[in-house]
């Protein structure tokens, strides 16, 4: 892959740092150590609950054996990567604890980044870059917003890149089989779309008349996913892991305008999230200037390399206009494409930039690159930037914040187990939408995932078979919010409607079965209030944990009975 060796350039006034060709990976590296340290610090436990969803699922496996949320769950795939889950029984087996699990996610996210951000810096040194443009593109890499995200969520897009950019690195640049076998296996068991994009790695192989390598890597890549399906099927009775079946329905799928314009976003979340250096790099490409003509023909001899780090790029941007716009972060689905839209900025930038005019250019490269990191911040990281600000702002306490996060739904689990051992049972169902924080903190919860992810039948059917699920899990307590609540249509459910009634505890609002809340009555562990009187009405609409995060349809059922039911010790 090699290119030939670009005009010799001037080093006067460049600093050693730049010179050492070790120097551009080493102050990456630093600089990830130091966002690692800051986000297990800073975030830790109020990230995005969806990345407690994997770890609650080693912790149950690693514990139990069981392939669950909880002990007490239903046995299902409901996470997204087998590789990820697999990482972390591992590191569930030596019981880090709730704060340990998350924290030890990050840090192995992190790692993953690390190893990512290597295999950049051996694609740029082969590609030839400049040092400069090496040092640039690996600190992007390192400190934009996506990289902070996932790291912050401790989830597995830092994997799947990590393990894509080894192999490109085997098939392109050195070949070496042992990495090559490794990142095949790795990579194909992250995700399960990671086969289309194995795919597009091997396409280049056949634009350099490579048709032998790259039948017997399709074969082998084959290999690994039908005994990877093989195993699915033995465990689950699927080939397709639970979190594909949900993504089929709302609100995860939309039809209609609603699905062309996820689609759409989706085609421009690789532009969006690094903005300012396209807007740069177009620029050099379409402005006219002096001796642009011979500066883009200079491109014809990279024509390759450019080829075979843009089809990856295309693969992962035609699987995100196929799927529309995934939750999550902007960016999140497009991560793997990043590093190679990275290096394909890089090698156009070397091409086209004058290497007699280097050290004026060095101030607008660091500047492009910083505003960039600043931009993808906005776009990309605002939730774990606010809140580190938050915790900065508190001397180092966080104070409760009512998010999507683990922290926020472990409290949620913590009321629910309260809420078990006030009405004297061993284990208690709990149907909800929100799953990952509670089951990484409660073991006795049952936990029904509203948000279909860990439910078999609400994946596969959608929010059709809700009726059926309540019929037959008859949960003893349930919690909906916001968009759960329009999409299932549960408050219009007649199950729900006849058996079950609005309490709050721990400043927590539920539904609770009649029978419980009966006996909570006659054991005095709760009362009625009424919905007329000023502090009833303030503890179910203003005060209550989830008061930011609900809308106008869940107050008005909760409070449809006139009556919410105030549990607690009335002794």
């Amino acid at each position: 892959m090699r290119t030939d060796p670009l005009a010799p350039t001037t080093i006067t006034g460049e600093s050693v740092m730049t010179r050492s060709p070790f120097a551009p990976l080493a102050l990456a590296l630093g600089a990830q150590i130091v966002m690692i340290a800051l986000i297990t610090r800073l975030v830790g436990v109020h990230a995005w609950d969806d990345g407690a969803i994997t770890l609650a699922f080693s912790r149950t496996f690693a514990e139990s054996g069981l392939i669950a949320l909880t002990p007490v769950s239903e046995q299902v795939e409901g996470y997204s990567s087998t590789a990820w889950f697999l990482i972390n029984a591992v590191i569930a087996l030596f019981r880090p604890g709730f704060e340990g699990a998350i924290h030890a996610s990050q840090v192995a996210a992190g790692l993953c980044l690390g190893v990512a951000t290597v295999f950049v810096w051996l694609i740029a040194r082969d590609l030839g870059l400049r040092s400069r443009t090496n040092l640039a593109i690996l600190l992007v890499f390192s400190l934009f917003g996506p990289a902070v995200s996932e790291v912050s969520n401790g989830m597995e897009m830092t994997l799947l890149t990590a393990a894509g950019l080894a192999l490109f690195h085997a098939l392109y640049v050195r070949e070496n089989r042992l990495l090559l076998a490794v990142a095949i296996i790795v990579f194909l068991a992250v995700r399960f779309e990671a086969m289309i994009y194995y795919a597009a790695l091997l396409t280049p192989l056949l634009f350099r008349g490579r048709y032998r390598s790259f039948i017997l890597l399709a074969a082998a890549g084959l290999a690994v996913v039908v005994l990877h399906e093989i195993v699915r099927y033995m465990v689950f009775g699927d080939i397709f892991p639970n979190p594909v079946h949900a993504k089929m329905h709302v609100p995860y799928s939309l039809s209609g305008l609603q699905g062309v314009k996820l689609r759409l976003i989706a085609a421009v979340e690789i532009t969006a999230t690094l903005l300012p250096l396209v807007l740069a790099v177009s620029a050099l490409l379409l402005v006219p200037w002096n001796g642009r003509a011979d500066r883009l023909s200079a491109l014809g001899t990279v024509r390759n390399d450019l080829l075979a780090l843009a089809v990856p790029v295309a693969a992962v941007v035609l699987f995100a206009i196929l799927i529309g716009k995934n939750w999550g972060y902007v960016g999140r689905m497009q991560f793997l494409a990043l590093p190679f839209v990275l290096l394909i900025f890089g090698l156009v930038y070397d091409r086209l930039a004058d290497s007699t005019r280097a050290v004026s250019a060095r101030p607008i490269l660091v500047a492009v690159c910083a505003v960039t990191v600043l931009f993808s911040w906005v776009v990309s990281a605002r939730q774990p930037i606010a809140q580190m600000a938050r915790t900065l702002s508190s001397g180092g306490e966080v104070a409760e914040f009512h998010g999507t996060t683990p922290e926020t739904y472990r409290r949620t689990g913590l009321a629910v187990d309260h809420l078990r051992q006030l009405i004297g049972k061993d284990m208690v169902t709990f149907a909800t939408p929100d799953v990952g924080g509670l089951a990484l903190c409660c073991d006795r919860i049952r936990v029904v995932d509203l948000g279909l992810l860990a439910s078999r039948k609400l994946a596969k059917h959608g929010y059709g078979a809700l009726p059926a699920i309540l019929a037959e899990e008859r949960p003893d307590a349930i919690e909906v919010h916001q968009h759960w609540g329009v999409n299932s249509k549960i408050y219009t459910i007649p199950e729900f409607r006849d058996d079950y009634q609005p309490v709050i505890i721990d400043r927590t609002r539920f539904y609770l079965r009649n029978e419980h809340a009966a006996k909570l009555i006659e054991q005095r562990r709760a009362e009625w209030c009424s919905a007329e009187e000023a502090n009833c009405a303030a503890s179910a609409l203003r005060t209550h944990r989830y008061a930011t995060s609900v809308t106008k349809l869940d107050d008005s059922a909760f409070l449809e009975r006139k009556r919410v039911l105030m549990v607690g010790d009335m002794h």
